[in-house]
């Protein structure tokens, strides 16, 4: 009686090539245009751009998610446009309530936005991975610039 011994194939994966910061170029690309708004920021007034970014940038994940066909899994539509309207009603309260206030939801949106972009870049879905991790980190440095600099008077 002859026994056989079945070897599993050997799999090889590719090696990831170049330095660990340069796979890491959407996130230094991110931190420096981050940066760039940090350190040129003026006093947060409502009409800012910071303000009407945030529901510009969920209607950007509809946009990805449109042309790379992600939005038509169950809920992920649904998902996508809650999320652009729940930004979108976060920038008109940052127009209705006292200017310190405002600035804090603002700040409070780019923040959740960070942690709305790490869900994406985990799950690889809806947009691509680069912009995802670029996004975090001018998320977290918008949100820092709107709460180290006071808001404008009158805003």
């Amino acid at each position: 009686m002859e026994t056989t011994t079945r070897v599993p194939e050997a799999t090889t994966t590719t090696p990831r090539r170049g330095h660990p910061l340069l796979r890491r170029w959407p996130t230094l690309v991110g931190l420096a245009c981050g940066g760039f708004i940090l350190f040129t920021a003026e006093p947060w007034q409502a009409a800012d751009f910071v303000t009407w970014g945030l529901p510009m940038l969920a209607l950007a994940y509809l946009i990805f998610g449109a042309f790379r066909g992600e939005l038509r899994g169950r809920g992920v539509l649904s998902l996508q446009g809650g999320t652009l309207a729940v930004y979108a009603l976060l920038a008109v309260a940052a127009f209705a309530v006292a200017p310190d206030l405002g600035r804090y939801l603002v700040a409070a949106g780019w923040a959740a936005h960070a942690a709305w972009d790490y869900f994406h870049h985990r799950a690889g879905r809806v947009v691509p991975r680069w912009y995802a991790e670029w996004c975090i980190s001018v998320d977290l440095l918008v949100a820092a610039s709107v709460l180290v600099l006071p808001a404008a008077a009158g805003a």
